[in-house]
């Protein structure tokens, strides 16, 4: 069995399914390393890989028993049942690892998601999407240069950014960038320009995949930290220096986040073997099974399943990780697989300094509004939930119990 992703849904369906009886397993992913991928906006304003519990494949590999192979999907032989990895490069731009093939008897795609540019002129060239924790490095590293240059010369004004969105990851990293900064090329922390943010979204409503009520809280919260917040502003252009809206409004900007929304990765539109709806998602069935070929399943974000609305989140993709591997040695065995139901769980927003806010799904169907210390909480569960299934219950709980009786924050243990 071949998982191509090692994200919150395909490592953990590696976990799950290694050491099973009469399933091998091989996990592809194209970075030797694995992050939680709600922790991006963190890094993006100054905590390190370790700070946010980075994790080898190689050690987690030798640990439950899966096999981890480095690469990159090039494409899918369905036929042939084979996928094809793309050629490995140094840092210098040498080729050097070769293309190559796994073969496979049962295929799951679990490669994830990006942020479209909706087609917006300079996008690719001036803004920063946060997409892999490389997109975080390289963010943080551009605002702790802004910051320095902000300094420079007699007018020292505050530093503006503007972030495209508010979705989870676009309101979450307005708020650590508000109160959580912390440029590295300039210190002390009184001697750095102050962060002037500003959130911009499309449509008329602030936050509009959310309730009222998270709405209001997060928006007050925001506005508490400083954080300026334009709704009905569409951005038409995207300079070096300032982004404009359609109605000719310039907004100064020395760093800009592009947080739009999720589709499928640019590889799916080069794979014609599977069918893709036009957000760049495999169609798959209520099964996750592709509509083109039973041997092939697709989860998370890269997939879009029938008649399913479950959200571009690591909850959602850990749910349908945890259904497959329930039903994929039933398919191995001969049954046929069982349909996936999401299960709403809430949604839970880290805003820094500013608090957390949140909405958990109750047994009897009611929404239970969370702020403060029991929403961080339960944030931070979410996570542990996470690395109990790949560290396991004993080295996860070592984990929680050293985080909760550590004063300090900073790197903390690293599976080698």
């Amino acid at each position: 069995m071949v998982i191509a992703g090692g994200g919150a849904g395909g490592l953990e369906l590696a976990v799950r399914l290694a050491g099973q009886p009469g399933i091998g397993v091989f996990l592809v992913d194209q970075s030797p390393t694995h992050i939680w991928k709600p922790r991006l906006h963190e890094m993006a304003a100054g905590a390190r890989r370790g700070m946010v519990d980075e994790m080898e494949y190689a050690g987690l590999a030798e640990r439950w028993g899966f096999v981890f192979v480095q690469g990159s999907l090039r494409d899918i032989a369905p036929d042939a049942r084979r996928i094809e990895l793309d050629a490995m490069e140094d840092g210098e731009g040498h080729r050097v690892v070769g293309e190559r093939e796994l073969e496979y008897d049962v295929l799951v795609l679990a490669i994830g998601g990006v942020t479209p540019d909706l087609g917006v002129d300079g996008v690719t060239e001036h803004a920063f999407m946060l997409d892999r924790a490389e997109d975080a490095e390289a963010l943080f590293s551009r605002l702790s240069l802004a910051a320095l240059d902000a300094t420079v010369g007699e007018c020292r004004d505050a530093m503006d950014t503007v972030i495209v969105g508010t979705g989870l990851t676009g309101v979450e990293l307005a708020a650590y960038l508000a109160t959580d900064a912390q440029p590295a090329a300039l210190a002390p922390r009184d001697a750095r320009p102050r962060l002037r943010v500003t959130l911009v979204e499309a449509v008329d409503e602030f936050m509009p995949s959310m309730g009222e009520t998270e709405r209001r809280a997060v928006r007050e919260r925001l506005e508490d930290v400083g954080v300026t917040i334009r709704t009905g502003c569409q951005i038409s252009r995207v300079a070096a220096d300032h982004v404009e809206t359609d109605e000719g409004t310039r907004l100064d900007s020395r760093l800009t986040v592009w947080a739009t929304g999720r589709v499928g990765p640019p590889i799916v539109d080069e794979i014609d073997a599977l069918q893709a709806n036009d957000k760049r998602q495999w169609r798959v069935r209520k099964t996750l099974q592709s509509v083109d070929r039973r041997d092939i399943f697709a989860l998370g974000d890269c997939a879009a399943v029938e008649g399913s609305e479950a959200p571009p989140t690591a909850q959602a993709a850990s749910e349908q990780a945890n259904h497959l591997a329930r039903e994929l040695p039933r398919y191995c065995a001969g049954q046929a697989p069982r349909a996936f139901e999401y299960r709403h769980k809430g949604t839970l927003m880290s805003l820094g300094a500013a608090g957390a806010v949140g909405r958990l799904r109750s047994g009897l169907g009611h929404d239970l509004q969370i702020r403060g210390r029991v929403a961080a909480a339960a944030y931070r569960g979410l996570e542990r939930q996470h690395e109990m299934v790949v560290l396991g219950r004993v080295r996860g709980s070592a984990r929680m119990f050293k985080e909760l009786f550590s004063p300090q924050r900073g790197p903390r243990v690293k599976v080698h």
